[in-house]
């Protein structure tokens, strides 16, 4: 049986007035006991000392002596029970000594109940016991407020639970079953709509209350608290289906657990209905940020992605077809769709959840992006080797190098270009170059380490047996097109 503190608050005894904790006392007592007749003599103002005296049934005489032939209690008599109540705040053994003397100066009855809506120490259990032996009552119960919940708590007792304090737990269970029946039948809709797969979907986030939809100019804050949007479905999480809220360029740094963001410019596309996007804020901004950040080392390249999760049952209505302005899934919400979201950078294939690996953020990016500079071209050192050749693959990020051991690259520096040689079909293609964004010196051996493959790349490119203990100077690079080039 499920305990108050796991279901709901704890239960206000202390509003019921003192006649009215005895009536549920006395509700609770019915099937406590094959009763003959209940009698609330507190209610009265004539208890002799005691809020309900009750009869037990009995089956047949007890008491009876064969010596004397005398004919003991009969059965319409019944065992005679006390039943006190004590809506008190407080029960010690003190105060349980003086409650059963006052009780039961007159008789000790057959059996003895005190019920009162406190926590009882063990002191007290041992002094209500003692005392009632001593009295020679036969059987004797003690009801704190632990035991008043645990009955309450009863399905039996539902109905007295709901008279006294308003609350149904059958009423509750079935609102529960129709809650989760909703979520599984949204869920599954959206398994259909969607498929199981990692999705990427657009879907409209609609405010049911929105009655203006779809025209945003009636809303004067419409930017600041806009009533629908599209969002990009990612995946299924058991509670709900994920969204990528916001996304942005990141610096990472897994050694010494430390990030930095441009939050400046979002890189979700934004989409104003028809699958017409929306224009970018600020496109050369965008361009010189992603300049800046192609640049780094590839290790500390990331995306900061804010995530948010729309639960199952605040999904009001899911519309399948949607409308001529948005022909894509909508789904209606109450007020606030996304009530929790996380913070991660990925890193290839590679995701990193920002509040349990506690990395610190720091400032990294600067304040003003300029216009990188183009670097130079390299005729001379125009490449042969095939693309496969300069893929490399580490921590599930696939990148682009050129390894140099005989100091062919030298005079090549950040920024600067190298063509590829055009094969017999390409010949009439663009030219393709490899742009520079990085370079560092690094041992054979500690290159390779976690990828030992990478040693066949670097054979291949520098046309040679490479050694372990060499020092291997390593070039990122990025493909570029002729058009890019010419117009950076």
């Amino acid at each position: 049986m499920a305990k108050a503190s796991q279901t709901i608050n704890p239960l206000h005894f202390e509003d019921l007035e003192p006649h009215r904790f005895e009536d549920l006392v006395r509700e609770l007592i019915y099937d406590f006991k094959d009763w003959q007749s209940l009698e609330a003599t507190g209610r009265a103002g004539s208890d002799d000392g005691f809020d309900v005296r009750a009869w037990e049934k009995l089956s047949e005489i007890t008491n009876q002596s064969e010596e004397e032939n005398e004919e003991g209690i009969h059965p319409m008599e019944g065992n005679l029970w006390m039943i006190q109540c004590k809506r008190e705040k407080e029960l010690g053994p003190k105060r349980i000594n003086e409650i059963i003397k006052e009780t039961t100066k007159v008789k000790a009855p057959y059996g003895y109940l005190l019920v009162a809506p406190v926590n009882f120490s063990k002191k007290s259990y041992d002094a209500f016991r003692e005392e009632l032996i001593k009295k020679g009552v036969m059987e004797f119960h003690l009801w704190g407020k632990a035991e008043l919940e645990d009955m309450l708590y009863m399905p039996k007792n539902d109905r007295i639970l709901f008279t006294f304090f308003g609350i149904s737990l059958v009423i509750k269970k079935r609102t529960k079953v129709r809650e989760v029946k909703f979520a599984l039948n949204n869920k599954n809709k959206l398994i259909r709509i969607l498929g199981v797969s990692k999705m990427y979907t657009p879907l409209l986030i609609r405010d049911i209350d929105a009655e203006h939809y779809p025209f945003k100019e009636k809303y004067k804050d419409f930017k600041v608290k806009p009533r629908w949007s599209v969002r990009m479905a990612t995946h299924f999480h058991p509670l709900g289906l994920m969204f990528e809220l916001r996304k942005y360029y990141a610096y990472i740094n897994t050694e010494k657990k430390e990030f930095d963001v441009v939050d400046s410019i979002d890189l979700i596309v934004k989409n104003k209905g028809n699958g017409i996007p929306e224009p970018e804020e600020d496109y050369d901004l965008k361009e010189r940020i992603e300049d800046y950040w192609e640049h780094l080392p590839i290790k500390n390249q990331g995306k900061f992605v804010f995530e948010g999760l729309l639960h199952f049952d605040d999904m009001l209505i899911i519309d399948e077809k949607g409308d001529v302005v948005y022909d894509f899934p909508h789904i209606f919400v109450d007020g606030k769709a996304f009530k929790w979201t996380w913070e991660k950078i990925e890193i290839g294939n590679t995701e990193i959840d920002l509040y349990t690996e506690k990395y610190k953020r720091i400032k990294y990016f600067p304040s003003t992006f300029l216009k990188g500079k183009k670097g130079k071209i390299h005729e001379d050192k125009t490449i042969g080797f095939a693309k496969h050749d300069y893929i490399c693959h580490v921590d599930g990020k696939e990148y682009l190098a050129l390894f140099d051991l005989d100091n062919k690259y030298t005079n090549v520096n950040i920024r600067d270009y190298i063509p590829l040689q055009k094969g017999p079909s390409e010949q009439s293609s663009s030219q393709e170059y490899l742009e520079v964004t990085h370079i560092y010196k690094i041992k054979v051996s500690e290159f390779i380490k976690d990828a030992s493959y990478l040693k066949g790349q670097i054979n291949k490119q520098v046309g040679r047996e490479s050694k372990l203990d060499e020092e291997l100077t390593v070039l990122e690079v990025k493909n570029r097109y002729e058009w890019s080039v010419k117009n950076r």
